[in-house]
Parts: structure tokens; C-alpha cells; sequence
């Protein structure tokens, strides 16, 4: 792992945010098992053993203008780059945190910020554990990675993998903004699908084509006409097939 990184790994934590939040930027908390992890929205996440449960905390600056809200899409570009030497067939991002296999999810993502000067990126992928247990308890199906890569990498291994692609895509992001990574997040989406788009007040359907310059969905309506929904309205993006 890059030596920007330092690592504190444990057995067991209610959640690695808790204990990430209580340490300087460029660290990672990675545990065995979270007993309360969530998800977006205080969603429960299960962090059973075998997976890798981690937080990445990185530096924010705040006289750059790069918005920390955009960076559960910098950190889906960056495991989708993670992920792409295993050519795994299906493997996509939706918007906002999740990152998919056909329909089935493999990883999800949540970034919160615990001072003005830093983000926790966590971080939740299944490996080795087992998803079954699980199968009846989450709104997607569910896929491990053990399942689909035939010589999958360790956590730990994939742990260092990820977090040095996140350190790159990162700087790239802090230095020229969502532009510098658009062509991975571009290329992370896949194929235009359509989506209901669900607030508070209203579901929006159409075509998810992207998003703006603040991360926010642009959906392509049957008329042709296209919509911005602020992301920050959205409670949750479903594919209608």
C-alpha cells in the first residue's frame, strides 16, 4: 500500500467510521467484522467475516473549491478501476454508491465527515463471506467476489490495491475537479438504464444518463426532454429492469 496510507486493523468494531473518525487523514481502519455498520440513509450494512470493511480518511482543504459531496462517485470510479484487471462481465456503478454485477450488488459505499478538514470513505465489499445469510435481509441480490474472480485476491491484497488507485483518483480529483476522472466514471455506468428517481415528493422516471457537475442525476424523460434531480433530494435510484 502507498506509504501515504497507515493501517490500523481490528478483530471486530461496531463500525470502521467509529473508529476512523478518531484518526488523522491518510489512515485506514480495515476490521474483520462490523456488528453495526450502514449504509446511505442509516441503512443497516452487514460486515460479516470475509469481507473487506474499510474506511479511508483523506484530507479536505477548505479554500479548494472541490466539493466533498462528489466523493462517492470519485470512490466508485476508483474501485470500478480497482476491479477492472479481473474483467469481471457485468461489473458497473449506480449511482450514487453502488457497485454492481448485472443486478446483483458487490460493493456499496458511504462517505461521511466527521471535521471540516477531512472525509471518511467507507467502504464495503463482499469476498469471502458468506451472502446467503443475507439474501432475505437486503432490498438486491447479492454477489461475492470470490465467486467471480477464479484466482481472487486476498482482502488484504485487494485492501492495497484499492486504497492506492482511491490516493491517485483522489489527487486527480483535488487537482482538476470531477473532470479529470469523467472518463472513468463515464465508462463505470455501463449502458444507459432506466430508473425511477425517488424523493421525498415525487418519482421521476427515465433514462439515467450521467450526471453534472455536482453529482447530481440527469434523467432522460420519454418526451427526450432531460431533468437534473438533485442528488441530495434522492432517497434512492431503481432500476426499472
Amino acid at each position: 500500500m502507498s506509504s501515504q496510507w497507515k493501517v490500523k486493523e481490528l478483530s471486530e468494531c461496531e463500525s470502521t467510521f467509529n473508529e476512523a473518525r478518531k484518526l488523522p487523514a491518510w489512515s485506514v481502519v480495515n476490521a474483520l467484522s462490523q456488528t453495526k455498520g450502514r449504509g446511505r440513509f442509516n441503512r443497516t450494512w452487514y460486515g460479516t467475516p470475509g469481507g473487506l470493511w474499510v474506511t479511508y480518511n483523506v484530507p479536505l482543504d477548505a479554500k479548494s473549491p472541490r466539493h466533498w459531496g462528489l466523493l462517492p462517485l470519485v470512490t466508485g470510479a476508483a474501485l470500478i478501476e480497482a476491479l477492472k484487471p479481473y474483467r469481471i462481465p457485468g461489473l458497473r456503478l449506480r449511482w450514487p454508491n453502488d457497485v454492481l454485477v448485472g443486478k446483483s450488488k458487490l460493493a456499496g459505499i458511504l462517505v461521511e465527515r466527521p471535521s471540516s478538514s477531512m472525509a471518511s470513505i467507507g467502504i464495503g465489499i463482499n469476498m469471502f463471506n458468506d451472502v446467503r445469510e443475507l439474501e432475505t435481509r437486503t432490498q438486491d441480490p447479492l454477489t461475492r467476489m470470490a465467486d467471480l474472480v477464479p484466482s481472487c485476491p486476498s482482502v488484504k491484497k485487494f485492501r492495497t490495491i484499492l486504497g492506492d488507485v482511491l490516493a491517485d483518483m483522489f489527487h486527480d480529483f483535488v487537482e482538476d475537479g470531477l473532470e479529470a476522472i469523467s472518463p472513468a466514471l463515464e465508462a463505470a455506468w455501463g449502458e444507459s438504464r432506466p430508473v425511477v428517481a425517488i424523493t421525498d415528493t415525487e418519482r421521476i422516471c427515465g433514462f439515467f444518463c450521467g450526471v453534472v457537475e455536482d453529482g447530481s442525476p440527469i434523467i432522460r424523460r420519454a418526451d427526450g426532454s432531460r431533468i437534473i434531480v438533485p442528488g441530495i433530494t434522492v432517497t434512492r435510484m431503481k432500476e426499472l429492469i
